[in-house]
């Protein structure tokens, strides 16, 4: 049963409830009934639309994933040069961390099942990994026209956009352990200054 089946509106505040819950107490001790209290709804009720707390879970991935997917996607139609293009998708991407605020505290937990899940062999229960395939392209296609419009120098586009999605992580996770907003803008100006200074031609 998918939340889609029953009230879209209802679901989702399941799901930003279970995303409260989940970043104070993680996957392991969050409760169904926390949840459910947090939503103002009875227990039963969650069940109707999540048949676990692991397909709560996932759809809080999802949820975050197609977040951030339809922010780059609209990006990447606007009407811009592949550098800014670029350079505005990196700053939109790492400052996303402001407005998902509770969600950003259990990333952690989602690439730690990602990861194990590969690491058994397994197929990831969370689309978490093709949405960073899918953000990828998106780098590699804005590369791409940036070259050909010789706005940035011949590289290996893979490695350029892995490093990229790299960047933004590793920014995010420094602002998580400092949360210091004024000093994360100084580092990240300059860090994305630097960045799009090692593509020109």
């Amino acid at each position: 049963m998918t939340p889609l089946q029953k009230d879209p509106a209802k679901a989702e505040a399941i799901i930003r409830a279970a995303i409260q819950i989940f970043a104070r107490d993680g996957l392991e001790r969050g409760k169904i009934a926390d949840i459910a209290k947090e939503a103002g709804i009875g227990k039963g009720t969650v069940y109707e639309y999540f048949s676990s707390k692991d397909e709560i879970f996932n759809a809080i991935v999802d949820t975050i994933m197609g977040d951030l997917l339809d922010a780059s996607e609209k990006l990447y139609s606007m009407d811009l040069s592949p550098y800014d293009k670029l350079r505005t998708f990196m700053r939109m991407n790492t400052e996303i961390i402001f407005e998902m605020e509770d969600a950003m505290l259990i990333m952690t937990e989602i690439w730690a099942q990602g990861a194990r899940a590969i690491k058994r062999g397994e197929h990831a229960s969370t689309d978490l990994f093709g949405g960073y395939e899918k953000l990828k392209r998106i780098i590699s296609n804005i590369l791409k026209a940036g070259v050909m419009a010789h706005e940035f120098r011949e590289m290996n586009i893979d490695g350029v956009s892995t490093l990229a999605l790299a960047f933004i992580d590793g920014f995010v996770w420094q602002f998580m352990l400092n949360n210091d907003r004024a000093a994360f803008d100084r580092a990240l100006m300059e860090g994305i200054q630097s960045f799009m200074k090692g593509l020109e031609p």
